[in-house]
């Protein structure tokens, strides 16, 4: 189980198209490589390869992070859970937990109060950047409870408050709730953006961005989402190709919308 059907076991999930917080989320932003390099942050690279995922360093200063994300995976998008371990708990304890879940226990009640930050989903044979807000303690670096090895970061340092570095400004605030999206009732402007995405709801969240072809219906996106899940494609239903991944995020995202978006937040 990904973090795509392990959010949507938790509840539900919600689609919608547009033009051109209780879980503590913090804060990320995607983004292709370089577009951070003025920023002068520390800097964690995490790869996915088929034998899990690795970090590096293994410890970093607390506050913003510029995290490079390199999918060496043959094929799919990935990203990958960076989770705060809860005190008292450990790496093996969590994964044991989501792999319960993913075999069809109970989600654990951890996921509820978990801090949980991203990294910028990208195309397997390329990479991506982000820049997220880490405080001190353990971090686990893992898929959701699919199969894949996690890893973990040790943040150091004072819990101080970051200032938000300037190149990150938000124009846009969205809000990720039960069912719906806030903030997208105005037409989205073409170009790189910063997006300041906050979980206002009462379940974990996730938004994708994804570029729909021209003259696709509402039915047929759901359609298409539904297949994802259930495994079984309706004949108008959207193939994943045509809709390549435009990225995901938690609090703070960096997006392109050059043409029609689709937007779906998993409950």
């Amino acid at each position: 189980m990904n973090r795509r059907t392990f959010l949507l076991a938790s509840a539900g999930a919600a689609t919608v198209a547009l033009p051109g917080n209780p879980l503590n989320v913090a804060s990320i932003s995607a983004q292709e490589p370089g577009a951070f390099a003025g920023l002068g942050l520390p800097e964690l690279t995490i790869t996915l390869t088929d034998a899990g995922y690795q970090v590096a360093p293994e410890t970093t200063p607390a506050g913003w992070t510029l995290v490079t994300f390199v999918d060496q995976q043959a094929f799919g998008d990935n990203s990958a859970d960076v989770i705060k371990v809860p005190d008292g708990m450990t790496v093996e304890g969590m994964t044991a937990d989501l792999t319960a879940a993913a075999t069809g226990g109970p989600i654990p009640d951890w996921v509820f109060q978990a801090v949980m930050v991203g990294a910028p989903w990208t195309a397997a044979g390329t990479s991506a950047q982000g820049v997220i807000q880490l405080s001190p303690g353990e971090w686990m670096i893992s898929n959701g409870g699919a199969p894949i090895p996690p890893t973990s970061v040790t943040v150091t340092g004072e819990p101080a408050a970051a200032a938000t570095p300037a190149a990150l400004a938000a124009s846009t605030e969205i809000g990720l709730t039960e069912y719906a999206f806030t903030g997208l009732d105005q037409p989205i402007p073409a170009g790189a953006q910063v997006w300041k995405v906050t979980n206002i709801g009462a379940q974990p969240h996730l938004m994708n961005i994804n570029e729909v072809p021209d003259g696709a219906t509402s039915d047929q996106l759901m359609n298409s989402w539904m297949a994802l899940f259930a495994g079984t494609p309706t004949a108008d239903a959207l193939a994943p190709d045509q809709m390549p991944n435009k990225g995901g995020c938690s609090t703070l995202s960096r997006a392109t919308a050059e043409r029609i978006c689709s937007l779906v937040a998993f409950v």
